[in-house]
This record gives C-alpha cells, structure tokens and sequence, in this order.
C-alpha cells in the first residue's frame, strides 16, 4: 500500500533494440511522471545505433545487456530479474512511450484503490491526443 510519507520504489523496465533518439523521450519524461524513487534499465536486446550506450550514461538509468535479441517479453525478463532488491512496483515501457506529467504517480493511486488487481495500464495517446 502506498503512502504519502513513504512513497514506493518503483523499476521501470524499458526493453531495447536500437530505439534511437525516441528513447531520449522516455528518459526525458520521467522524472516528471513520477515522485518517488524510480530504478530505470534498459533491457538491451542487441542495439547496434548507440543510443543505450548514450542513455546509459545519464544518472539513474541502467545497461543491462541481454545477451542477444530474446524478443520483449525476454527482454522484459531479463531487466526485471537485474532490478535491485526493494522494488515495490515495476512498470515495463516502450523506449518510445512518453509519460504524461504525473502518470506514474497516478497508476500507483490506482493500484492502491484496487489492491486486488495485479496489472496496470495507463490511456495511451498519439502526440496530438488520439486514444
């Protein structure tokens, strides 16, 4: 159960195959979706462009290389397993997907109005706002 006074740690797993400058977005738009203490990897599935290596570099985010290309759900395993002890939560995301201002924090007050369920999913939007 989340508090206000001791939010959760909260591993957000991104899988990668040479995402490009799309995975800037992502990382860009974190530290705005959530207020707590968020753990990033990137779950690398084989990219070959230099974007994770370029992303790995900011503070907070994680390489964890795959080892080959296991396909998202593989790859989602993989950086779920490399997270630390002490995650409360994980979200899995697209290197594509950008967080709206406050998402993260939302979703986690959703889970704690329905503590019987055991996945999440945001409203997803195109950039101009189609559902």
């Amino acid at each position: 159960m989340t508090t206000a006074a001791t939010p959760p740690v909260v591993g957000l797993v991104a899988v990668t195959y040479s995402p490009g400058p799309a995975l800037a977005g992502l990382l860009d738009s974190l530290p705005g979706a959530y207020t707590g203490d968020l753990r990033v990897i990137l779950a690398d599935n084989g990219s070959t462009d230099g974007s994770v290596e370029q992303a790995a570099q900011r503070p907070g985010v994680r390489l964890v290389r795959t080892g080959g290309n296991l396909g998202y759900g593989g790859g989602a395993n993989a950086g779920v397993r490399a997270l630390d002890p002490g995650i409360d939560w994980v979200v899995i995301a697209n290197p594509d997907l950008v967080f709206a201002a406050g998402a993260i924090d939302r979703l986690l007050a959703c889970a704690d109005r329905h503590p019987a369920a055991g996945a999440f999913g945001p409203l997803i939007t195109t950039p101009d706002g189609v559902v």
